[in-house]
């Protein structure tokens, strides 16, 4: 049953972050009709993806932990699992801009980092609430 559960959180954060992808990707072609570059595609993968794995995986499992400790209500959990989780998203985005020596937080590439973390943080809050509501009625607590 852990196996299990850990193999659901496993996938959960790849395809949190693959969604977080995505969103980033949308916005840039939406919003300014741009494409990525292939030596920027690897640079955003490269930056975003060590901040998603050292600051968003622990705080998303801890604000998850947090809330299914502190709230009893299904439903309640269910809405405040993505949204906590969206909510630092500004966390991997100034370890990033730190990493290059500062910049603006107000700029069009802090945007598409805010887009890509608050898209992996609801993904990932309703991928864990899912992955939980899965493991405790098919196979108990």
């Amino acid at each position: 049953m852990k196996i299990l559960k850990y193999l659901f959180l496993s996938l959960n954060s790849l395809l949190s972050f693959y969604a977080g992808w995505w969103a980033y990707e949308m916005v840039l072609w939406l919003v300014w009709e741009q494409t990525i570059s292939e030596g920027d595609l690897r640079a955003v993968q490269y930056w975003a993806g060590i901040a998603y794995l050292i600051i968003l995986v622990p705080s998303y499992l801890m604000i998850c932990s947090y809330v299914a400790s502190k709230i009893k209500s299904g439903i309640m959990r269910l809405l405040l699992y993505p949204i906590g989780c969206a909510l630092v998203f500004v966390f991997p985005t100034l370890f990033i801009f730190a990493a290059f020596g500062g910049g603006n937080l107000f700029s069009a590439e802090a945007f598409l980092f805010y887009v890509f973390f608050i898209s992996s943080g609801v993904v990932f809050g309703l991928g864990y609430a899912f992955s939980m509501f899965l493991t405790s009625n098919w196979f108990g607590k």
